[in-house]
């Protein structure tokens, strides 16, 4: 039987927050890409061509892909010709998107989104996707993106959001807070961790209010694109300079 998962909705220590996140996820990689397909509603794939899609033109360019999990966005954007760094907090992802042919033989990285590895200015794009709401310092990451990329540069988030329409949201928070925790703990055996993730949607901060936070750290310009009755958002960040 899986170990148990305990996690404290009021710890506000980020290192035992990103503690917990690393190891819960480790322990997804059997299901995690079934898990994105339960969550996303079975949209997640064209989720994914969406949002490589905005960043433009990419053959030949230098993207980063944070908090990479098994690589699905990664495989896109190494398809469509960029060279791809991946990163994740996760080994267990890593080797899984390896293993799967997700992850290219460039760079794939074991590390904290927050605490970024590299020099400033030196990628022309940065993606995450279904990250965001889980990382504990959303300042420090979306500052350490904004010094990585290079001036003009883009990052793109892909995220799960509560719907503004009344009557979706009330639907997908019932799916989120009843259903979710259920068919995960089924197919898992940790109903803990499906319903963690669950609480991660239904509580996470509105895209307007991320958007806020993102041109107060230094990006010109961000917009917004609703995705299946707003379940989900592209934000299309750009870094200005140019």
């Amino acid at each position: 039987m899986p170990a148990p998962l305990v996690y404290q909705s009021n710890n506000k220590s980020p290192q035992k927050r990103k503690q917990f996140v690393q190891n819960m996820f480790d322990s997804l990689v059997p299901t995690y890409d079934l898990l994105n397909q339960i969550l996303s509603l079975g949209s997640h794939r064209k989720w994914h061509r969406d949002m490589v899609s905005r960043i433009g033109r990419i053959e030949g360019s230098m993207v980063l892909d944070l908090c990479c999990g098994t690589g699905d966005i990664s495989k896109v954007l190494i398809d469509r010709g960029a060279k791809t760094t991946s990163l994740d907090f996760s080994l267990e992802m890593l080797k899984r998107g390896l293993n799967k042919g997700a992850l290219g033989a460039g760079a794939n990285i074991m590390g904290d989104a927050s605490v970024l590895p590299f020099k400033s200015d030196c990628f022309d794009a940065v993606t995450i996707a279904f990250g965001i709401r889980n990382l504990p310092d959303l300042d420090s990451f979306m500052r350490e993106v904004n010094r990585v990329l290079r001036p003009g540069g883009k990052l793109i988030i892909l995220e799960l959001v509560r719907p503004d329409n009344r009557l979706m949201r009330a639907f997908y928070s019932l799916y989120l807070k009843k259903l979710l925790p259920i068919i995960g703990g089924i197919i898992s055996g940790r109903p803990l961790a499906y319903k963690y993730l669950a609480g991660t949607i239904s509580t996470f901060v509105h895209p307007l209010a991320i958007s806020e936070m993102l041109l107060k750290r230094g990006f010109a310009s961000v917009a917004n694109y609703p995705k299946t009755f707003g379940v989900a958002t592209v934000m299309v960040c750009a870094k200005g300079g140019v």
